[in-house]
């Protein structure tokens, strides 16, 4: 599969150098923002790498600005690139939401268990001491410009929504107490 990815992005890179770079009778500026901005979504795409939003997001920027049009325009085209980068960002499948639980919590899950590990400190002395909970219920859904996970262990439930790529905890209780 990745030999594939690797042979539609080669074919794009050149097609795309043929065209913009060839073709396309302009500024160098301009060939070479479009040219980076056109490569870095199709990197995007095929290979989910996330630093390619913030190099499309600098080539926007640079095309927006590099226009002839008022300040009231190039700041809405700002904002409008802004908006559309970050929905890029917003998860398509529960891995991320599985990380965010991870980093923010401590939580590692895996098939119907997670385990959490957590510090405790007593003196001089510091113990890591191990948590195995049981999924009661998991829920993922992806609605476009947010998702929203949520996850159900045997004493703690944590709800999250995630909105331009961007993490905002709703709710985590334990054994249903909010906190």
């Amino acid at each position: 599969m990745i030999v594939i990815k690797i042979v539609i992005l080669t074919i794009m890179l050149v097609t795309s150098f043929l065209v913009i770079v060839k073709k396309i009778k302009t500024d160098f500026i301009i060939k070479y923002l479009s040219f980076v901005l056109l490569n870095s979504f199709f990197i995007f795409k095929l290979f989910h790498f996330q630093s390619a939003l913030l190099v499309m997001l600098i080539c926007s920027i640079g095309l927006i600005l590099n226009t002839k049009l008022t300040f009231i325009k190039k700041t809405v085209l700002l904002f409008i690139a802004g908006i559309v980068v970050s929905l890029y960002r917003v998860p398509l499948s529960s891995a991320e939401f599985d990380d965010y639980v991870k980093n923010t919590y401590g939580i590692e899950c895996l098939t119907s268990e997670c385990v959490e590990v957590v510090k405790v400190e007593s003196g001089n002395n510091m113990e890591l001491k191990m948590n195995k909970n049981t999924i009661q219920g998991y829920s993922f859904n992806w609605y476009y410009i947010f998702s929203k996970g949520e996850i159900m262990l045997n004493d703690k439930s944590i709800k999250a929504v995630n909105v331009m790529g961007f993490w905002f905890p709703l709710r985590k209780s334990i054994k249903g107490v909010p906190l």
